[in-house]
This record gives C-alpha cells, structure tokens and sequence, in this order.
C-alpha cells in the first residue's frame, strides 16, 4: 500500500502546502510520540537537527509542540548534517534523531528524516504507524493542548564529537597525502562549517565554494545535483577533485582535475579496488536497479558477491543488513559503510575515497570505473497526477519499450514530482535513441489519459 506522506527517504514537500501545513507538523510530533514512544523502556528522550533553510527552526518548534504532549525531553543539534544526527542519537541513547530537511531538493521545500535509537532510520511499518496516527488525529481534530517546551542546546557537543567520528575512520598519523588539494563545494547546507574543519584537520589543504547559507540558496545551482560550475572552481583552485555534497551532507558527487565526473558508482569501486589492493576482504556489496552493470560485472569477476535493491539508501541499508554486508551505495551518492557509520555520510565517503584513490594512484591504476553508456531523464509533472495514472503509463512504457539490447528502469521518483527514465546500453546511439522515444511516449500517454 502506498504511503501518503512518506517517501522512499522521509517526508518531503513544499512547506506551507498542502500537506505540509503548519498544522500538519504539530500532529506529526504528536503522532510520533503517540506511535514510537510507547515502550515502557522508552525516556522520550529526542534529538533535533536541520539543515540550512529558513523553515527548519520553525519546523522544529511545530513539531515539538506536538511531542510536549506526551512530555518528551528535547535536544537541539541545530545546523548539522544528516549523518550526524544518526551517529549522535546512537552515541548518546537517544530515543529517536529527527531531521529536518529536504536533503537536495530547494529551499522552499522542507521535511523530515527520522532515526532510531540505533542511528537507522525507521522502519516501513513504523513509518505506517506514523501516518495510520495522523490520520487518526486528523479524524479526531486533535488541538494541542500543551504548547510549552525546552529545546537543550547540544550543538557545540555533537560538533565536537562527531568530527572525531569522521577523523577516526582514517589513520591521520600515516596515510594522508598532505599534498592534495581539495575544492569543496558545501550546498550551502548543512556542512557548510564542519565539512571544512573534518577535512583541513584530516590534512588536506582546502578551499571551499557554497558555504554562505542565506536560507534560501541551499542546493541553488551548487551540490551534488548541479555540477556545472565546479569544475572551473577545481581548476582556479589547483585542486585535485571537488567534493560536492548535496544539502543535508548524506551524499556527494566528486570531480576530479580532468572534468572526470565520478558518481557513487565509481565512489564503490575505487574503495573496493582499493580494499582488494590493501588485502581488506569485502564480502559483498549492495547496490540498486539504477547500480551501472561494469560494477556488478567488475564486482563479480573478483568474487565479490553484489545485491541489487531499489532506490532509496533505507533499501539498500536493509539488504545489507539481510547479507551482513558492510558497503553499499546508490549512483546518486548515498555510500554506505556499515563498519563507519548507519547512514550515508558524505565526509566519510570522501575521507574513504580519498585514502583508497591514492592507494590507486600508487599502484598506477585509474579510479574510473569504465561504464556501459547510461542515461536518466526526467519527466516532471504536477502534484495532483494521479497515481494510478503513473502507474498505468509506466508499465505502458515499460511492455513497449523492453529490449534485449538495454537494461531499462522506469519509477516514479519517491523524492520529487517526476518520472524517471534509465537506459543502459553497450552503444550510447541506442541509449540516446531509446531514451528520447521513451519520453515522448510517456508525455504523450499522460495527456491522452488526462
């Protein structure tokens, strides 16, 4: 059954809008406090985190207005990325770590994020306690009758101590290459400060763009989803990559000096060749329908066992679970490394990329994986297209266009309005073909159903 208000990573919309009301967030606290928190273990005991956007501060208020209901003791990390706040809702035995962010998308949208108490984000059926909650409340016309509440500031301890997470997962004294220069580009996000400290004190020398949040230029024109002005960047700079995290610091693209664009694709193979290289096992790894087939061939032609889930980091995280699997990653960026971390962190997949890439760079081998030629186009659509719809027109397209010749992937993004269009092919003239019939089909498929 289809959700209402999550998606494949939280919830996420245009804050103010239907139906993300103001409202809607102060029953989303007390549906979270009614639903989660019931245990007789449970201290209520929840931690805060945003990103840069104007709404976030007062997303957190709404929603703890709702959670004062059922008396629960608040923590605020303030601006601190994703990853961050599953790594100290774990540390420090927190029940739950709420997010509040709509990771890449712009500033005008806003949502949440939410971890539990072992640093994972919640599972599909606690999200549909969730929402079966808010609509109980909604029924109901639930009113808030307790509005006062303490937010403890915990923001100069998570700093502190989550940067020494992210220098524990290299060895500083012995394997940093003091010589590499670094461009980061922060989204204006959530790591526009620390993602600079992690790496000047790891040993890189750094220079840094997009790191002037104004609350409305997250993810604008910057981050891991708009690459275009950072390789000029790199080349002012003299630097050997770019590191571009994407707003809520859980994913990055890198360049490197020569215009190479290295997605999470090519981020899991540098760091498996690396760990073969560096006599490190690597049982198996975990990828998506979107994974480039090279790195699954690549992968099992050195007996490394590779699973593929759907989109979303919280699918690829459960497979790896399931295999006891420690790495695992999306093309988009998401890298997760179990034995570093319970969620995709884009400082910790750099520092991890950067250690295996010169492993490579020592032993003369190229970090770029050779793909089969892929395309992803969008199809963007109003919020009120029916689901059904979609789903007719997708399978439609999905029948008509299936070939031998390419691997063919069609989904309704769970993240933004649009429909996704994968084509994978040996020759990019079918790819580029292929995909531009793909979407014509699908955009003449919707009016005729409309």
């Amino acid at each position: 059954m289809s959700k209402k208000y999550f998606g494949t990573d939280g919830i996420r919309g245009e804050f103010g809008a239907e139906p993300l009301t103001e409202n809607f967030f102060v029953l989303l606290g007390a549906a979270i406090s009614k639903s989660l928190l019931r245990s007789k273990d449970c201290k209520k005991r929840i931690l805060f985190g945003c990103d840069t956007r104007e709404s976030s501060n007062k997303i957190i208020n709404l929603i703890s207005s709702g959670l004062s209901s059922e008396h629960c003791v608040l923590s605020n990390a303030g601006i601190v990325s994703t990853p961050a706040i599953a790594f100290y809702t774990r540390k420090n035995k927190y029940d739950l770590g709420i997010v509040v962010s709509a990771s890449h998308n712009l500033y005008h949208d806003n949502g949440i994020k939410i971890f539990n108490k072992n640093g994972f984000k919640i599972s599909l059926e606690d999200e549909n306690y969730i929402e079966n909650y808010i609509e109980k409340l909604f029924s109901e016309n639930y009113q808030c009758d307790k509005t006062e509440y303490n937010l403890i500031d915990v923001s100069k301890d998570i700093k502190k101590e989550y940067i020494e997470s992210c220098l524990n997962t290299i060895s500083l004294d012995k394997n940093i290459n003091n010589s590499i220069k670094l461009t980061l580009d922060l989204a204006n996000g959530a790591n526009y400060i620390i993602g600079k400290e992690v790496f000047i004190e790891a040993g890189y020398k750094v220079n840094c763009c997009n790191d002037k949040p104004s609350g409305k230029n997250i993810n604008a024109k910057c981050g891991s989803t708009y690459l275009k002005d950072l390789p000029e960047q790199i080349k002012l700079d003299n630097s050997k990559y770019g590191i571009s995290m994407d707003g809520d610091g859980d994913r990055i693209v890198i360049i490197d000096k020569h215009n190479n664009i290295l997605d999470g694709d090519d981020i899991l193979y540098t760091i498996v060749r690396g760990k073969i290289i560096n006599n490190e096992k690597v049982s198996g790894l975990v990828g998506t329908t979107m994974t480039n087939i090279a790195l699954e061939n690549y992968l099992k032609n050195n007996g490394i066992d590779f699973v593929r889930s759907n989109v979303g980091d919280k699918y690829v995280l459960s497979e790896m679970r399931k295999f006891n699997y420690d790495l695992g990653g999306e093309t988009s960026g998401h890298i997760l490394m179990l034995n570093h971390s319970t969620s995709g962190d884009s400082i910790i997949a750099a520092l991890q990329f950067l250690f295996y890439s010169d492993i490579l760079d020592k032993n003369k081998i190229n970090t770029i994986l050779e793909k089969y030629p892929q395309k992803i186009t969008n199809i963007f659509f109003k919020q009120d297209l029916p689901d059904n719809i979609i789903d007719i027109v997708i399978k439609e397209a999905s029948d008509r266009f299936s070939d031998n010749e390419l691997r063919l992937i069609i989904r309704k993004s769970g993240t933004e309005n649009c429909i996704r269009i994968m084509v994978e092919a040996k020759n990019i003239d079918i790819v580029d073909e292929k995909s531009m019939d793909i979407k014509e089909y699908i955009e003449n498929r919707l009016k005729t159903l409309l």
